[in-house]
């Protein structure tokens, strides 16, 4: 228990070994965990000799993932949580470079794992950020833009509005001075028919009834 509570507070990729033959003849870190280490040993002398595979083993705590090339094995114990992408992307990093410089492999191993522990280089991870960060950026604007969009259509109801109240005032003027234009026509007729009534009177007056005054 005591040493899986010390696994969990370590990186994501907390043991990696090679072995050659089924038989693990590099380790990193070394003899710090040597129950993840015989559980490692156990699987690896169960895979054949000479076979080119890829697998991964779980267990409540944590993944054993290892990769087989005729007869050395590449493998490593991660967190759960971990990608098997991130893990296999080691064991194939430890292969190559072994390939290239066998005179080291405890501090390849210890290197390898350090890089890949670092999130900073993994860069489908970094890609993901990165479209996760534009995708926000995005819904910001589109956010911002319907927002603008709100704006506008209740610009275009007042602005509608305003021209409903124009029409409005436009017909209310001209039926208020058409009706202006009645009554003052009306008042002229009403003058012209008192002054006509007016002369008629005074015609009469002037005339009497029969005009025997105006012959």
């Amino acid at each position: 228990p005591n040493e899986v509570n010390n696994v969990l507070t370590k990186m994501p990729i907390v043991y990696a070994a090679i072995a050659q033959k089924n038989e693990i003849f590099a380790e990193y870190p070394e003899r710090e965990y040597p129950k993840l280490a015989e559980v490692c040993q156990k699987i690896i002398a169960t895979i054949p000799v000479n076979e080119t595979r890829r697998k991964t083993f779980e267990e409540s705590t944590f993944k054993f993932h290892y990769k087989s090339e005729g007869e050395r094995v590449f493998i490593c114990v991660a967190h759960k949580e971990v990608q098997m992408r991130v893990a296999f992307a080691f064991l194939d990093s430890v292969s190559r470079q072994l390939s290239q410089d066998f005179n080291s492999p405890k501090k390849l191993l210890k290197d390898r794992m350090e890089y890949h522990n670092n999130p900073a280089n993994d860069k489908i991870s970094n890609l993901t950020n990165e479209i996760a960060e534009v995708k926000d950026v995005m819904m910001e604007n589109i956010d911002r833009v319907l927002q603008r969009g709100e704006k506008l259509d209740a610009m275009q109801e007042k602005s509608t509005q305003l021209a409903e109240n124009a029409r409005d005032f436009h017909s209310s003027a001209v039926t208020l001075k058409r009706n202006y234009c009645l009554k003052h026509a009306k008042i002229v007729a009403l003058i012209v028919l008192i002054v006509v009534i007016i002369l008629i009177v005074v015609l009469l007056i002037a005339c009497n009834p029969n005009f025997s005054r105006c012959r």
